[in-house]
Protein backbone atom coordinates (compact mmCIF):
# COMPACT_ATOMS: atom_id res chain seq x y z
CA UNK A 1 0.00 0.00 0.00
CA UNK A 2 1.46 3.52 -0.85
CA UNK A 3 1.53 6.00 1.91
CA UNK A 4 2.54 9.72 1.68
CA UNK A 5 5.72 10.63 0.95
CA UNK A 6 6.25 7.79 -1.65
CA UNK A 7 7.07 8.31 -5.08
CA UNK A 8 4.55 7.64 -7.97
CA UNK A 9 3.91 8.28 -11.66
CA UNK A 10 1.74 10.90 -12.51
CA UNK A 11 1.27 13.44 -15.64
CA UNK A 12 2.50 16.25 -14.60
CA UNK A 13 0.60 19.05 -16.61
CA UNK A 14 3.81 21.96 -16.54
CA UNK A 15 6.25 19.40 -17.83
CA UNK A 16 3.57 17.50 -20.46
CA UNK A 17 5.20 13.63 -19.22
CA UNK A 18 4.64 10.81 -16.80
CA UNK A 19 7.16 11.34 -14.00
CA UNK A 20 8.08 10.80 -10.63
CA UNK A 21 6.29 12.21 -8.43
CA UNK A 22 6.05 12.68 -4.37
CA UNK A 23 2.46 11.78 -2.56
CA UNK A 24 1.95 14.80 -0.12
CA UNK A 25 -1.56 13.75 0.82
CA UNK A 26 -4.32 11.27 -0.04
CA UNK A 27 -8.37 11.68 0.41
CA UNK A 28 -10.52 8.61 1.47
CA UNK A 29 -7.06 6.50 0.92
CA UNK A 30 -6.57 7.87 -2.63
CA UNK A 31 -3.69 9.50 -3.71
CA UNK A 32 -5.12 13.23 -4.21
CA UNK A 33 -2.40 15.58 -4.48
CA UNK A 34 1.65 15.05 -5.65
CA UNK A 35 4.55 16.87 -6.16
CA UNK A 36 6.55 16.56 -9.28
CA UNK A 37 10.37 15.60 -8.48
CA UNK A 38 11.45 17.22 -12.02
CA UNK A 39 10.08 20.79 -11.75
CA UNK A 40 8.66 21.03 -8.21
CA UNK A 41 4.63 21.62 -9.37
CA UNK A 42 2.31 20.46 -6.72
CA UNK A 43 -1.10 19.75 -8.57
CA UNK A 44 -3.77 16.65 -8.12
CA UNK A 45 -2.86 13.07 -8.68
CA UNK A 46 -3.54 12.58 -12.06
CA UNK A 47 -2.01 9.09 -12.75
CA UNK A 48 0.65 7.93 -15.12
CA UNK A 49 -2.17 7.63 -18.23
CA UNK A 50 -3.74 10.92 -19.60
CA UNK A 51 -7.38 11.16 -18.84
CA UNK A 52 -9.66 10.66 -21.96
CA UNK A 53 -10.35 14.36 -21.50
CA UNK A 54 -6.67 15.10 -22.78
CA UNK A 55 -7.22 12.55 -25.84
CA UNK A 56 -10.39 13.63 -27.17
CA UNK A 57 -12.12 17.28 -28.02
CA UNK A 58 -15.68 18.31 -27.41
CA UNK A 59 -17.12 20.20 -30.88
CA UNK A 60 -19.72 22.73 -30.16
CA UNK A 61 -22.77 20.20 -31.13
CA UNK A 62 -21.73 18.11 -28.21
CA UNK A 63 -19.84 15.14 -30.14
CA UNK A 64 -16.38 13.43 -29.12
CA UNK A 65 -13.92 13.26 -31.51
CA UNK A 66 -10.05 12.84 -30.92
CA UNK A 67 -8.17 15.53 -31.65
CA UNK A 68 -5.97 15.83 -35.01
CA UNK A 69 -2.57 15.46 -35.21
CA UNK A 70 -0.77 17.31 -38.16
CA UNK A 71 2.49 15.30 -39.20
CA UNK A 72 5.72 16.90 -38.81
CA UNK A 73 7.25 18.77 -42.20
CA UNK A 74 10.52 18.04 -40.59
CA UNK A 75 11.95 15.11 -38.53
CA UNK A 76 9.83 14.34 -35.82
CA UNK A 77 9.67 15.80 -32.11
CA UNK A 78 12.00 13.57 -29.78
CA UNK A 79 12.90 16.69 -27.47
CA UNK A 80 10.18 15.61 -25.01
CA UNK A 81 11.88 11.99 -25.02
CA UNK A 82 15.62 13.35 -24.81
CA UNK A 83 14.61 15.90 -21.89
CA UNK A 84 13.08 13.33 -19.85
CA UNK A 85 16.28 11.32 -20.02
CA UNK A 86 18.64 14.11 -19.11
CA UNK A 87 15.82 15.26 -16.31
CA UNK A 88 16.11 11.77 -14.62
CA UNK A 89 19.84 11.06 -15.19
CA UNK A 90 20.38 14.81 -13.78
CA UNK A 91 22.60 14.53 -9.84
CA UNK A 92 20.08 15.39 -7.16
CA UNK A 93 23.35 17.94 -6.79
CA UNK A 94 23.52 19.85 -9.81
CA UNK A 95 23.06 23.62 -9.97
CA UNK A 96 20.03 25.27 -11.68
CA UNK A 97 20.70 28.84 -12.56
CA UNK A 98 18.14 31.68 -13.20
CA UNK A 99 18.31 32.15 -16.81
CA UNK A 100 18.73 35.87 -17.94
CA UNK A 101 19.51 37.25 -21.23
CA UNK A 102 22.44 39.30 -19.58
CA UNK A 103 23.88 35.78 -18.76
CA UNK A 104 26.66 33.95 -20.10
CA UNK A 105 25.93 30.17 -20.43
CA UNK A 106 28.40 27.29 -21.64
CA UNK A 107 27.50 23.79 -22.93
CA UNK A 108 25.42 21.38 -20.06
CA UNK A 109 24.49 24.03 -17.92
CA UNK A 110 21.11 24.07 -16.28
CA UNK A 111 18.85 26.80 -16.44
CA UNK A 112 15.57 27.39 -15.29
CA UNK A 113 13.48 30.00 -17.27
CA UNK A 114 10.75 31.80 -16.37
CA UNK A 115 8.07 30.57 -19.02
CA UNK A 116 9.72 27.42 -20.26
CA UNK A 117 10.80 25.83 -17.24
CA UNK A 118 13.33 23.30 -17.06
CA UNK A 119 16.06 23.15 -19.96
CA UNK A 120 19.24 21.46 -20.53
CA UNK A 121 22.09 23.52 -22.17
CA UNK A 122 22.57 21.94 -26.05
CA UNK A 123 25.17 24.44 -27.58
CA UNK A 124 26.67 27.91 -27.66
CA UNK A 125 25.93 28.75 -31.25
CA UNK A 126 27.27 32.19 -30.93
CA UNK A 127 28.25 34.74 -28.11
CA UNK A 128 25.30 35.90 -28.00
CA UNK A 129 22.82 32.85 -28.33
CA UNK A 130 22.35 29.20 -27.27
CA UNK A 131 20.65 25.68 -28.12
CA UNK A 132 18.37 24.73 -25.39
CA UNK A 133 16.51 21.68 -24.46
CA UNK A 134 13.10 22.34 -22.81
CA UNK A 135 10.53 19.62 -21.90
CA UNK A 136 8.28 20.64 -25.16
CA UNK A 137 11.29 21.32 -27.57
CA UNK A 138 14.72 22.78 -28.67
CA UNK A 139 14.74 26.79 -28.28
CA UNK A 140 17.28 29.55 -29.54
CA UNK A 141 17.99 32.23 -26.70
CA UNK A 142 19.93 34.84 -26.24
CA UNK A 143 22.62 35.73 -23.66
CA UNK A 144 25.11 38.29 -22.81
CA UNK A 145 23.10 41.34 -24.50
CA UNK A 146 24.33 44.79 -22.28
CA UNK A 147 21.34 45.96 -20.95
Amino acid sequence: MISVGDNIDAYCLKCKLVLAHVIMFKVDGAVSRVKCKTCGAEHKYRGATTTEKAKTARSASGVLRAKKTVPSKTMPNDAPLKWDLKSRNMPPDTKMIEYSIRDKFKANDVIHHPVFGVGFVEKVLSDKSISVLFSDSIKLLGMQIPS
